[in-house]
């Protein structure tokens, strides 16, 4: 790994160089060209002129084109897939400008260089049921519009690191030790002393004395950041065991199942090495799923957790039931069974199924009948026996454990881009749902009919929105602590 982030091919050295702070009232490529020098220094400083940038619409994305080096072709080719929509989304978020290009050049020095080759490679991705390697994401804040000078959007991407030559999946543990050092990090990450404890015990739990610079065979390992308007990022980690065979399944049973799998871990083995309070919620889950029949029984297939202090920490167990897609069944599993109750809940629950009627107007919750998939085959990646890859229906859901909490936090996770026709409808249907909870488009973005479209298609314009699926990947609703969230999960389809 260390010979790997030390090639300047993909990884940009950084040099430290001081520079004054912008004027207030400096140009777009005056804090541009700041940011640059800031993170990286002078040497990853292509000159650019101020009147080659003097067209109507010039974004940050522009102006970094103009002013970073000459990407290899690799780096050029992800910056052009995923740096162009990450960099809209920021536009549309009312990032400030200053902190747009903090992160984009996080995202070329930092990310770009562990995205793959240009070509499709490797044993395949399985972030995104299309093949990419990464998949981005928003939430809406639920007030009724968003307030001037605040951003608009809460912004975060999950991506699968992969060998930028082999496309060879890379293993976790080297990757965040990197990301979280002064040159990996650019000053841009932000993690405190012990917000590596819980990704260690998690590691040692599912692959123990696992010393080998390889992945462990049938596991998948995603980073996420979660990206602040202050311009630091929070990390997140993934640990993918379901859909990656020979697989090592997770159990939340009391009982050993009865499937035919290498190796069940059983997760009550793991909570007391994060957080002792972990435990009394775990069991709410695990009494619901020993009273299901087994075969209805989801797929235990990630646990996620966050970067943070033990204490602030959260334990995500994912959860994919591969039967029953109608209302009745995603508002059960959504509670427990009845099991999970309250405000936040209800509220919830009442946001998810106006969600759902407008998603599936051919399955609505007065219907109670299964939805029926749409999904192009041509959207999906090949399926071959030795290879992993996400299921293509069903529904997914997490249960959050959060230390010092006694209650489960559900989040269903919709997946669109396989039972609605096409990306448009889906923002339709968003669209619909906003203007039923009474949420409108911010004053300084998008904004009246269509709004919603008209961010997606801006940020995602390979295509056309009403062509196909796939671009919205999952639409998920969660119960917080307080309130409800909305998120929109969206895919660059990178190779297709």
């Amino acid at each position: 790994m260390q010979n790997l982030t030390q090639d300047r091919t993909y990884f940009p050295q950084r040099a430290e160089t001081k520079i004054a702070s912008p004027r207030e009232n400096s140009s777009l490529l005056e804090v541009v060209r700041y940011v640059v020098v800031a993170l990286l220094g002078e040497s990853s400083l292509r000159e650019a002129k101020s009147e080659d940038l003097r067209t109507t619409g010039v974004s940050v994305f522009d102006v970094l084109t103009k002013v970073l080096p000459p990407m290899p072709a690799r780096i050029a080719f992800h910056w052009n897939k995923l740096g162009k929509s990450f960099a809209s989304m920021q536009e549309t978020a009312a990032f400030t400008v200053e902190v747009q290009a903090r992160f984009l050049i996080f995202v070329y020095a930092r990310v770009l260089g562990l995205m793959g080759p240009a070509e499709k490679k490797g044993p395949g991705c399985i972030v995104t049921v299309d093949g990419s390697p990464v998949e981005l994401s928003w939430v809406i804040p639920n007030r009724s519009k968003p307030r001037r000078g605040e951003a608009t959007r809460q912004l975060r991407f999950a991506f699968e690191p992969l060998h930028p030559e082999t496309g060879i999946p890379l293993k976790g543990a080297p990757i965040l030790d990197y990301l979280t050092s002064p040159e990996g990090g650019l000053g841009v990450v932000s993690c405190p002393d012990q917000g590596m404890k819980w990704r260690k015990e998690t590691e040692n739990f599912l692959s123990p004395n696992d010393e080998g610079d390889e992945i462990p065979t049938g596991s998948r390992f995603f980073v996420g950041f979660d990206f602040n308007s202050s311009g630091t990022l929070t990390l997140k980690v993934y640990y993918n065991t379901a859909f990656c065979p020979p697989s090592g399944q997770l159990r939340i049973t009391s009982t050993e199942p009865n499937v035919d799998a290498p190796d069940f871990k059983s997760l009550d083995k793991l909570l007391p090495h994060l957080h002792p309070t972990l435990i009394k919620p775990f069991e709410t889950l695990r009494s619901y799923f020993d009273n299901l029949e087994e075969s209805r029984r989801p797929l235990v297939g990630m646990l996620a957790l966050d970067c943070v202090q033990p204490d602030t920490n959260r334990l995500k167990i994912y959860c994919h039931t591969m039967t029953g897609t109608s209302w009745a069944d995603a508002k059960r599993s959504f509670t427990l069974g009845g099991a999970l109750g309250g405000p936040n809940i209800d509220q919830a629950v009442q946001k998810l199924e106006i969600l759902w009627n407008h998603m599936f107007p051919n399955a609505t919750s007065a219907m109670n009948v299964e939805v029926v998939p749409t999904l192009n085959p041509d959207r999906v990646q090949p399926k071959e026996d030795d290879q992993p890859r996400q299921p293509d229906g069903g529904l997914l859901f997490y249960y959050e454990l959060i230390a010092g909490e006694s209650t489960v936090y559900p989040k269903i996770y919709v997946p669109v881009r396989t039972y609605c026709p096409n990306d448009l409808f889906v923002c339709n249907a968003i669209e619909k749902f906003y203007n039923d909870v009474g949420v409108e488009g911010p004053e300084v973005g998008e904004h009246g009919q269509g709004w919603v479209a008209r961010e997606i298609a801006k940020a995602y314009n390979h295509r056309k929105l009403n062509a196909s699926s796939g671009i919205h990947t999952h639409i998920s609703i969660g119960a917080k602590k307080v309130g409800w969230e909305l998120t929109s999960y969206l895919s660059p389809e990178v190779w297709l």
